[in-house]
């Protein structure tokens, strides 16, 4: 619940800052406003051009957070058609966010800390179906109740852990009630809460 929560707040600030981008001294554009080939990327399609424009905006980037937002919930087979991604530079001291929208995508970078860091691999799990695939097998009954998947990276505190924190989501409605755990470097479930 605290990691819909948390998710919310990532994709208003996400929604804030595209808006307010244009009107802001300290926002930067990060990369050209493009046309996505396929508008629902899948997670590991995400990653790979969000971590292109990320290094080209500069080298030492690292991700930070990767979700998906309510405007589009993970599918079956691993995409979403909303994705936020954010990415740190410990060299410039400022982050850069890589957002989509029904095949949009837009960056922009903004000045200050990215929080806490998950300590994803380089190879880290990337496999969006198979997580789509532990949400329904965890949740089937939400799904089948019509709510959609939700997901995105955690940190643990201390130690930086990085999990796949899945939650079920649908229009108008509270959360799932189920939050469940995949570590984000093995794709291995780690546990159920409810």
């Amino acid at each position: 619940m605290r990691k819909l929560r948390t998710i919310a707040r990532s994709l208003l600030l996400a929604c804030l800052v595209m808006c307010a981008a244009p009107f802001a001294a300290a926002a930067e554009q990060g990369c050209k406003t493009t046309t996505l080939k396929n508008p629902a990327p899948t997670l590991a399609e995400m990653y790979a051009i969000a971590e292109r424009h990320a290094k080209a905006w500069k080298a030492d980037a690292v991700p930070v957070e990767i979700t998906t937002t309510s405007l589009g919930l993970l599918q079956p087979n691993g995409g979403s058609s909303g994705w936020h991604l954010m990415f740190y530079s410990e060299a410039a001291k400022s982050h850069l966010a890589v957002d989509t929208i029904r095949g949009t995508l837009n960056c922009f970078a903004d000045p200050g800390s990215a929080g806490r860091i998950p300590d994803l691999k380089p190879d880290f799990f990337r496999d969006g179906a198979k997580l789509y695939a532990i949400a329904r097998e965890n949740g089937e009954a939400l799904m089948t109740a019509g709510y959609g998947v939700m997901m995105g990276t955690a940190a643990a505190p201390g130690s930086r852990h990085a999990t796949w924190n899945i939650n079920y989501y649908k229009e108008g409605t509270k959360d799932g009630g189920i939050l469940v755990l995949v570590d984000a470097n093995t794709g291995a479930l780690e546990k159920v809460i409810k």
